[in-house]
């Protein structure tokens, strides 16, 4: 009994290091401060997912966290586009190989959907494809039962529709973002 409370204890303290991070990086103001902080929830779901049985999920926050360091010399090393590109192709491997019906669906559209974000080096099409794909990631996390990545995730979507009100893009007054790098909360 001792040892499933332990497992399930470390478990769940993954899953909210993981949930952490995700509920930072909607913060941060510029592409590469948003892509630094998401080497930390993907990272850690990909643990977490792993130890819940979550094969897909796991395999795919394990590429996302390839992609994340791919994506951030995009802007400013053009090569690194066809890097990049080349990861593509592996969700959908990940995916069948991994394949467990719909949660495996949520999770490689999500991934898809973030794959496409990440690739943007502007910040607000970047916000775009992230509040797309966070839904996706909500229903595979909802699936497979994880309350910290769900919790993540729901921050997400809240805080991306707020930066993007503040941004202008969903209808109010335009505060323009000039630097590339931004910053995160402090």
């Amino acid at each position: 009994m001792l040892d499933a409370l332990t497992d399930a204890s470390a478990v769940q303290l993954i899953g909210y290091c993981g949930t952490l991070g995700g509920m930072v990086w909607p913060f941060c103001r510029g592409r590469i401060a948003m892509l630094s902080v998401q080497l930390v929830p993907t990272v850690c779901f990909s643990i977490h997912l792993a130890m819940l049985g979550a094969t897909t999920g796991s395999a795919l926050n394990a590429l996302a966290t390839l992609q994340v360091l791919a994506a951030i010399p995009l802007g400013t090393h053009p090569n690194f586009r066809i890097l990049y590109l080349m990861i593509l192709p592996v969700i959908a491997l990940l995916m069948a190989a991994t394949w467990n019906g719909l949660p495996s669906l949520c999770a490689a559209a999500a991934m898809a959907l973030m794959s496409i974000g990440r690739y943007q080096t502007e910040v607000v099409p970047f916000r775009l494809f992230m509040l797309l794909a966070l839904p996706c990631w909500l229903a595979h996390n909802t699936l497979v039962g994880s309350l910290p990545a769900m919790l993540s995730d729901i921050v997400g979507i809240t805080v991306n529709l707020w930066m993007l009100a503040q941004t202008g893009t969903l209808g109010r007054p335009a505060q323009k973002l000039t630097k590339a790098s931004g910053s995160c909360p402090k």
